[in-house]
């Protein structure tokens, strides 16, 4: 393992290093002073409790406890390094902004029926929410009392978000939940007729799980409950899986399923009525104890069971042509259209790749750093970042984790580079692990406080891509991207602009060697920076551009 670092350092032209000191001084203070005239929207009232009124905006930018009431209109701030404590009102139509390094965590906010946006910490407590209140968290969002919500509300995790359930979890009628980042269930998770979950990032539930909504996963979802039930009674799709969702448990279903990915259950699983679909000749379903089937289960997947089968209505392909394939023979019930293969293997989410899951990325990020990117080549995993040496950055921490929730310490580097110049990093990792591996970095300013990178995901062990170049760099219409492949196998190049938006996708089949994907008609897009997202089999790389 190395650490690739920058050599070249600004060399100051001056012999009186105390004259160097004073101009450095000077400009600390003045750089220090505008960042704090920055911190606050213009017109602001700082640091003041009171009721506030359309149009009015008050910004909080130190610890503050005072008590504030939002009325329609108006908007609470909280700047970089402000604390708020206080006992918080808020009315429909009024606004609560957590700027990075900034932290809401009231003493009370009943009744909240703000629109509130995150990219800091919040921690909610003593909270109830009103119809129509919206959250959107691209931050740390603890949820730490008992969450029992029955109003029609939306709450948003971005892919760059981490988002915290302490307690159990009541979600009521019209709500939606729709997670693109982390979200973690510490209890149990239940939630009512009508309800929507929709996950493109990854979602852990510690407890039992009762759904009676609809759960929408196109990523990675875990349920750790030892009894799950999921009953609803709808007719159509509510629980559609695009990804992987692991069941460490149990789990009785009798509502709609569909499967275009992995189920594994490793215990026993009932399902009393309806539906399970497996849409997908990839897909499959893996039940690692014993399958009590009292509805209907038909596709040209897989059927994998550990344990025995007891079929008490039907279980079929589609067709002829269309086929289930079983581990084992079944009995009982009606089956026709399988395929029986003793030799069947037992998928597993380690080396399972999902032919249509749809993952977000985490692209916006605080400002100290820019997005985290991997590749793999030849037994190492090759890391890059670049930073700002004016944020006061002091070392950076590199870790790594198999699961995206427990990460382990792979390595530090001292932060380098002067005069508040974007200085990149470099650092190579041989993992000691095979499969899918999770990265993020962690910065540590010279005061303590500590900033994370975005998460990436690397597949280690074989790959397909061997390598892509991306040209012309800075582009103007046309994009040409070039990529070596090992093996033959489906590319998909897509374009994000800066905030994050889904510009351009593609997706080819590719051949063993050289192969290019052309984007073009670009010229519309508004000049910044762009970030390329090549995909080919397991492997991910990202290459950063300008127009």
């Amino acid at each position: 393992m190395r650490a690739i670092q920058p050599s070249t350092r600004m060399k100051f032209p001056f012999r009186t290093h105390a004259f160097i000191r004073w101009i450095g001084a000077m400009n600390l203070v003045l750089w220090s002073a505008g960042v704090v005239k920055a911190q606050c929207p213009a017109g602001s009232t700082v640091n003041s409790a009171g009721t506030y009124n359309n149009g009015q905006t008050v910004c909080i930018t130190t610890n503050f406890s005072g008590d504030i009431s939002l009325n329609n209109g108006a908007t609470l701030y909280i700047a970089n390094g402000g604390n708020y404590t206080g006992n918080l009102s808020t009315n429909n139509g009024s606004v609560v902004q957590v700027a990075t390094g900034g932290r809401l965590a009231p003493s009370q906010a009943n009744s909240f029926s703000a629109s509130l946006s995150s990219s800091g910490t919040v921690v909610m407590n003593n909270i109830t929410l009103n119809n129509g209140a919206a959250i959107t968290n691209s931050g740390s969002f603890t949820w730490a009392g008992n969450w029992n919500q029955n109003n029609a509300i939306t709450v948003s995790n971005t892919a760059c978000g981490t988002m915290t359930f302490s307690q159990s979890t009541n979600l009521g009628s019209n709500a939606a939940i729709n997670n693109n980042g982390v979200l973690n269930f510490s209890q149990s998770l239940t939630t009512s007729s009508g309800t929507t979950i929709n996950n493109r990032g990854r979602v852990t539930v510690a407890g039992d799980i009762n759904l009676a909504g609809t759960f929408y996963n196109q990523n990675i979802a875990v349920f750790r409950g030892g009894n799950n039930n999921i009953s609803s009674g709808n007719t159509n799709d509510s629980l559609v899986n695009l990804g992987e969702i692991t069941i460490t448990g149990s789990i009785t279903t009798s509502i709609g399923t569909r499967n275009e990915g992995l189920v594994v259950v490793n215990g026993s699983y009932t399902i009393n009525g309806n539906y399970f679909r497996i849409n997908n000749s990839n897909a499959q379903l893996r039940i690692g104890g014993a399958l009590s089937n009292n509805g209907e289960i038909r596709g040209t997947g897989s059927l994998h069971v550990g344990g025995g089968i007891s079929n008490n209505q039907t279980i079929a392909g589609v067709n002829g042509a269309n086929r289930l394939t079983t581990n084992q023979n079944i009995s009982g019930g009606t089956t026709q259209h399988l395929t029986v293969n003793g030799s069947l293997i037992a998928a597993d989410t380690a080396t399972y790749t999902p032919e249509r899951a749809n993952p977000d990325a985490c692209i916006a990020l605080p400002v100290k750093l820019s997005s985290l990117q991997a590749a793999y080549h030849s037994g190492q995993v090759q890391l890059n970042w670049s930073a700002n040496s004016g944020s006061d950055i002091r070392s950076f921490t590199i870790e790594y984790s198999q699961d995206g929730q427990v990460f382990t310490r792979a390595g530090e580097l001292a932060a380098t580079g002067q005069n508040d110049q974007n200085t990149p990093y470099v650092y190579m990792h041989a993992p000691a692990v095979t499969g899918t591996v999770f990265y993020r970095v962690r910065s540590t300013a010279l005061d303590g406080k500590m900033y994370y990178s975005n998460t990436v995901v690397v597949k280690t062990g074989n790959t397909l891509l061997a390598s892509a170049t991306v040209f012309p760099n800075p582009f103007t219409d046309i994009l040409q991207i070039s990529m070596q492949l090992e093996k033959a196998g489906m590319i998909q190049v897509a374009l994000y602009n800066a905030g994050g938006e889904l510009v351009r996708k593609q997706q080819h089949a590719g051949v063993l060697g050289r192969n290019t994907v052309v984007i073009s008609d670009l010229s519309a897009l508004p000049a910044g920076s762009y970030l390329v997202q090549m995909k080919a089999g397991n492997h991910t790389s990202f290459r950063k551009l300008i127009k």
